[in-house]
């Protein structure tokens, strides 16, 4: 072989680190890019035995992975044969079909940032009925070729899937929320940090009837997640007159229509709630048609936030006041973490901003009155 390849072999087997085959796989695919040409032929597993000063077995996998990521082609007389076509990287987006609008708007994000960055999407979309081998199934390309970000799951979905995903060697990352106990990486919201800035912000306006209302289905791993931590911080900040509703939506039905229904019964309580706060962008939605329909005052009789940031709510009829966070850097933050050569993927965290806006007050004296009462 050529001598400057021996130095850098040599060189870079002075900075391996474990684990030893994602190592030897990462100097190894930098050789070929750099230094072969397409069909020359590549070392032999001796050579590398040699060279590196580490185990077949380890050199074996190492070059195992590169035949299947397509970077070597293997000859069964004569070796491997370097294989310099273009690098294609496929990322799979596992979610539901449900979900509407919202889900829509998160695959467009992906399929703008994949055709951007030159990736290839596959997008893993399940029905209602579909079990975890049926989505096993969707996903048909290689674990060395394409890896996988799971959104909008529920609970139990996101540990067993992923611990499916580890099982078959698929790399994957959970985009939204972080769930202890599941395997891969995460890029999550800052739920306390959410509640704090809705809590801080409505109390500074003189608010303590503040309902916050679970109109998604419980077992959603966000809505799980951003429960307790509404949860957490009524008890934190001894909010006696503050509540957490759930509406019992079942998973895959309207919760646009239970977050509907639901404003409805609790705006015929005395006294009201002034502020409500759905744990989704589509409830702020529901509880600001009810509001219009029923004529209430918003803001002064009743203010409204939204949780997630949703298409259009700054021109809506009376524009909501939310909490808002870039999808798109979500997304790139979640693909560059998926092709992360880690062993074991971080988990990171965004902190959403609360954008004001005229679906919120102080309430009106007469129900600050009827609060204190």
């Amino acid at each position: 072989m050529v001598a400057t390849h021996d130095i850098k072999l040599a060189l870079a087997a002075n900075d391996l680190k474990q684990p030893l085959h994602i190592k030897v796989r990462q100097i190894l695919r930098e050789q070929i890019l750099n230094d072969f040409q397409h069909g020359q032929r590549f070392y032999t597993e001796r050579d590398l035995m040699q060279k590196l000063a580490v185990s077949q077995a380890t050199v074996r996998r190492a070059v195992l992975d590169l035949v299947n990521e397509g970077y070597l082609q293997p000859d069964p007389r004569r070796g491997f044969f370097v294989q310099r076509h273009k690098e294609v990287r496929y990322v799979g987006l596992v979610m539901p079909t449900r979900g509407g609008g919202r889900l829509h708007d998160i695959a467009t994000e992906y399929i703008e940032l994949c055709r951007r960055h030159n990736y290839i999407l596959n997008i893993h979309a399940f029905h209602k009925d579909e079990t975890v081998d049926d989505i096993m199934r969707l996903i048909q390309r290689k674990p060395s070729e394409e890896r996988i970000i799971m959104t909008g799951l529920t609970v139990e979905l996101t540990l067993e899937l992923g611990s499916r995903m580890q099982a078959a060697g698929y790399q994957h990352v959970v985009a939204g929320a972080k769930l202890g106990g599941a395997t891969g990486g995460s890029v999550s919201l800052d739920h306390e940090g959410e509640v704090d800035q809705i809590l801080d912000y409505l109390i500074g306006l003189g608010h303590e009837r503040i309902f916050f209302m679970v109109n998604e289905p419980r077992n959603l791993l966000i809505t799980s997640l951003r429960a307790k931590a509404v949860q957490q911080k009524l008890e934190e900040r001894n909010l006696s007159k503050s509540r957490l509703i759930y509406c019992d939506t079942v998973n895959w039905e309207s919760s646009f229509a239970a977050a509907y229904e639901k404003t409805r019964e609790i705006m015929e309580q005395h006294p009201a709630p002034t502020a409500i706060i759905p744990l989704s962008g589509v409830g702020a939605w529901a509880v600001l048609r009810y509001a219009i329909e029923r004529k209430i005052d918003v803001p002064q009789d009743l203010s409204i936030v939204c949780f997630d940031p949703m298409v259009n709510t700054s021109i809506l009829p009376i524009p909501l006041t939310e909490l808002v966070f870039s999808q798109e850097e979500l997304a790139e933050r979640a693909i560059k973490l998926l092709w992360s050569e880690e062993e074991s993927l971080s988990n990171e965290l965004i902190t959403p901003k609360l954008v004001v806006r005229a679906s919120t007050a102080a309430p009106s004296a007469k129900l600050q009155g009827a609060t204190s009462a």
